[in-house]
Parts: structure tokens; C-alpha cells; sequence
């Protein structure tokens, strides 16, 4: 019955899910960089687009991400991309299937460790959450990590019996973890402090001893296995990366520690209300927390490595960065929860569960109130969406294409998604007197950063000659 259930929910997620999709996407252009690994997967012309995305990284004013992100998720992206193109609408379809795999994932992750109320309640808050939903109108790799790091969870639990076939599935969801992002290598990080903590308090029992170092030896060879023949296919770039770390400020950690728990907070939603609930739930997520620190340990060593991680990591990126955590805090505050109505005298068990059933009940309905209304708009105002898929911008991409030589450089705020539209090498500036790098400027009337005011371009001084101009956009040939 209990999974008849999940079932029911999953498929409501997904029907709620695809009404979000839009037809096109936002600004961040991320996204951009992603379609363009997969097009050169596809193509097989991965050395060729590292070699073309380094002029647009490094030649920008700021560095806008990494040469090349990491492979995992372009190469779920090509088939996609062989078939539909750039099509954001058909290329957002693989984050709604790994979302419903993550909630399969996160029922196996709480079916035997929770109450069976309990584990599809937490769920359904995942299942019709909007934040989440509306995040699936991104092409990013967010969704499909958080499958295989919750795919690594359950795995991890049921690694401890030492079963080589099991092992063998960890260290394979960790590499896949790692090859969609670097930061899956936390996963195998806490495996391994969890087993050396393990074999510290056990040496003295030498079968267990023997079963743990085989245990780590096989999840630690399959994934080095896995990494080896992945760097033999793939080219590097991701780890340019790594140079951003740099610009950390070592005062800004206990801030960034704490802007990061705040970020848990978006779980529920934005406004004052929904952060008390949030206090609340944190009470007991601590209580969780204390009540695991045995069965759970490795949860909670990827939750402390994780939140350091951020700590360090010097650009703010919102909530997506702890969508990996969320299910652990959400376990952990169910666990607290359910220990706290346990030390409750007799006669008010059943009120506590009530109680607590009927809060999760209310904020399960607000999810799914919201997201529906969410994805209603949506479809009666056709899936549309200002941004780089609209009429404004695709004029400016067909002057760009029709209207210059194939060898000119253009200078954009979004250069990855100028690049993917266009084909022509892209670079973003922020300063006049590097506005001759490029042979045409191409202006946003709207874009608050990341390039030269239009209303400030004047005072640069430079030899501009205006040649295209719609409602939104202003191109310039760059006279020389």
C-alpha cells in the first residue's frame, strides 16, 4: 500500500512539474556552457569547444565559471541534443525524470528508518515543493546531482554489510555523482572518515576489520576505476575552477556558515512566517542530529563537510548549493520529532503525532496550492518567458549571424549564451578601454551588471557605430 502511494505522489509531482516548464530560459547563462558541452559530446568536438570556452572565460572581465564543467551532466544532455537541439523545453526533461528518481531514492532512504506516516509526508513536502519545482525550469546539473548523491545515501546505508555487489553500486553512484559535480568527491570523503572512525573503535575485532578495508577498497577502486577511464574520454577545464577559491575572505566564513543554515530556511519559503516555522523545524533538526550521531554518522559528516565547503566558496549561489542537504535535514528534524513525542508521557503520543501530522499536512497543502497556481499560469500564458529565447533576442542573434563574419568577436553580458545562439566567439567587459578586444558590442537594455550601462556608454569614447536597436537590445560596430 505504502507504495502504491509514493507512486501516486511521484506521478503528481511530475504532472505538477512539467506544468512549470517554460519554453525558454533565463539569463544565467550557465545553462548555455552545458548545451554547448553537449553539442560537442554529440559531436565529438569536446577539445575544440575547451579550446573556444577558455577565450570566453578567460578573456572576460571576471571569470564567469569554469572552461568546462564537469561531463556527467552535458552527456545526459546530448541524446537530447541530437534529437531536439537547443530546444530548452525538450532539453529540461531529463531534470524532471532525475527529480522523480531522487524521490524513489529518498523513499528508499526513509522507508525502514522512519514511520511509514512519517516517510510519505516527508516526501510529499519534496514531492510538491515549489521551490523545487520551479527550479526544474533550469538546465543545470542541481537535479541530477542531488539523484546521485541521494542514490549514494541509500547505498551507503547498506553498505555496512559488507556485500561486494553493494560496494560496488556505492563507489559507482559516487563516481556519477563526481563526474556531474567536483563536490561529489564529499560523498566518498565522509565514507571514508565514517569507515576509519569504524575501524578505530573495532580494530580489535579481525573479521569486522577485514570486511571494512574491503569494503573501502572496493567503493575507493570502483571509483578510481571509473575516474581513470572518465579522464581518458573527457577533457579537463573544470579545474580552473579551483582558482576561484583564492578570492575567499577568511573573516567572511562565520557570515558564509550562517547564511548557508538561513538557505535551509528557503525549503519552507521566503517570508518572515515561513522562517519561524523553519526555527522550529530546526530545534528538532538538532534534537535529530544528537539522536543519529550513531546510526547516522555518515549523514552527518557529509553535512558538516559540505556546509564547510560553502564556507569557503567565495560566490553566493542561492539555494541551490544545499539541495543535497535538504533531505538529510529533513530526516534529521522527522527523527527529532519523533524522539521528542517519544519522551512525552503516554496519554499525549497520540496528540503529539497529531499535531505534528496536521503542521505537515498544512504546509504540504500550501506547496501544492502554490504550485499549482504556479504551473496554471504558466500553461495559459503558453510556456512563455522573457529572456534569451525571446523575439528581442533572437533578432539580435540573427543580425549577429547574418549581418557579420563568422571570425568577429562580440562583446555581450551573457557571452556562453551569445556563443550557443550564435557560434561566434564571445566575451564579456565591464571596462572601456577593453572594449576593443571585441568587433561589435551588443548592449542590454536591462542587464544591471556584467557590462557598460547603455545610458554610461558615451563617456567611454569609443568609435561605436550604432547598427542595430530594438526594444531591448543596442548593437554597436566596434570601429577600428
Amino acid at each position: 500500500m505504502q507504495s502504491k502511494l509514493v507512486l501516486v505522489i511521484i506521478v503528481a509531482s511530475l504532472i505538477l512539474a512539467a506544468g512549470t516548464l517554460t519554453r525558454g530560459h533565463d539569463w544565467g547563462d550557465d545553462f548555455a556552457s552545458y548545451i554547448l558541452q553537449a553539442k560537442s559530446v554529440w559531436n565529438g568536438e569536446m577539445d575544440e569547444f575547451v579550446q573556444k570556452n577558455s577565450f570566453t572565460i578567460l578573456e572576460s572581465s571576471i571569470q564567469i565559471g569554469p572552461v568546462a564543467y564537469p561531463w556527467g551532466y552535458p552527456l545526459i544532455l546530448s541524446p537530447v541534443y541530437a534529437v531536439k537541439g537547443r530546444s530548452p523545453l525538450a532539453l529540461k526533461i531529463p531534470g524532471l525524470l532525475f527529480f522523480s528518481g531522487f524521490l524513489i531514492c529518498l523513499y528508499l532512504l526513509t522507508k525502514n528508518r522512519l514511520p511509514q506516516t512519517d516517510s510519505l509526508l516527508l516526501i510529499s513536502l519534496f514531492a510538491f515543493n515549489p521551490m523545487f519545482l520551479v527550479f526544474l525550469d533550469q538546465i543545470i546539473s542541481d537535479i541530477p546531482f542531488l539523484f546521485f548523491s541521494t542514490l549514494a545515501m541509500v547505498l551507503l546505508t547498506r553498505a555496512n554489510k559488507y556485500i561486494a555487489i553493494e560496494s560496488i553500486l556505492l563507489g559507482a553512484a559516487i563516481s556519477m555523482a563526481f563526474f556531474i559535480r567536483t563536490t561529489g568527491i564529499l560523498l566518498l570523503a565522509s565514507f571514508i572518515i565514517a569507515e576509519a572512525f569504524k575501524l578505530a573503535i573495532h580494530r580489535k575485532n579481525r573479521e569486522l576489520v577485514k570486511g571494512i578495508l574491503l569494503n573501502v577498497g572496493l567503493v575507493g577502486g570502483v571509483f578510481v576505476v571509473l575516474w581513470i577511464l572518465y579522464a581518458a574520454v573527457f577533457p579537463g577545464g573544470s579545474e580552473s575552477y579551483f582558482t576561484l577559491l583564492q578570492e575567499i575572505e577568511l573573516g567572511s566564513i562565520p557570515s558564509r556558515i550562517s547564511s548557508q543554515f538561513w538557505l535551509l530556511s528557503l525549503f519552507f519559503g521566503g517570508t518572515t512566517l515561513w522562517l519561524y516555522i523553519y526555527y522550529a523545524f530546526f530545534v528538532f533538526f538538532l534534537v535529530g542530529l544528537w539522536v543519529g550521531k550513531g546510526r547516522d554518522s555518515v549523514f552527518i559528516i557529509f553535512f558538516a563537510l559540505w556546509m564547510i565547503l560553502l564556507s569557503f566558496w567565495p560566490f553566493w549561489q542561492g539555494p541551490r548549493f544545499i539541495f543535497p542537504l535538504l533531505p538529510l535535514f529533513m530526516y534529521f528534524t522527522f527523527e527529532g520529532v519523533i524522539f521528542a513525542i517519544g519522551r512525552l508521557p503516554q496519554q499525549y503520543h497520540r496528540l503529539g503525532k497529531m499535531v505534528f501530522y496536521g503542521c505537515c499536512l498544512c504546509i504540504i497543502g500550501i506547496f501544492l496550492g502554490t504550485s499549482t497556481s504556479h504551473a496554471y499560469r504558466n500553461m495559459i500564458n503558453g510556456r512563455q518567458i522573457n529572456g534569451p529565447y525571446d523575439i528581442y533576442s533572437i533578432a539580435v542573434y540573427e543580425f549577429i549571424k547574418d549581418k557579420t563574419s563568422e571570425d568577429s568577436v562580440i562583446i555581450f553580458f551573457k557571452p556562453r549564451a551569445m556563443r550557443l545562439m550564435t557560434n561566434h566567439d564571445t566575451v564579456m567587459v565591464t571596462e572601456c578601454e577593453r572594449i576593443s578586444l571585441g568587433d561589435y558590442l551588443v548592449l542590454s537594455r536591462k542587464a544591471e551588471n556584467s557590462q557598460i550601462p547603455v545610458e554610461q556608454i558615451d563617456s567611454c569614447n569609443l568609435p561605436l557605430d550604432k547598427v542595430f536597436d530594438n526594444r531591448r537590445f543596442i548593437i554597436y560596430e566596434i570601429l577600428k
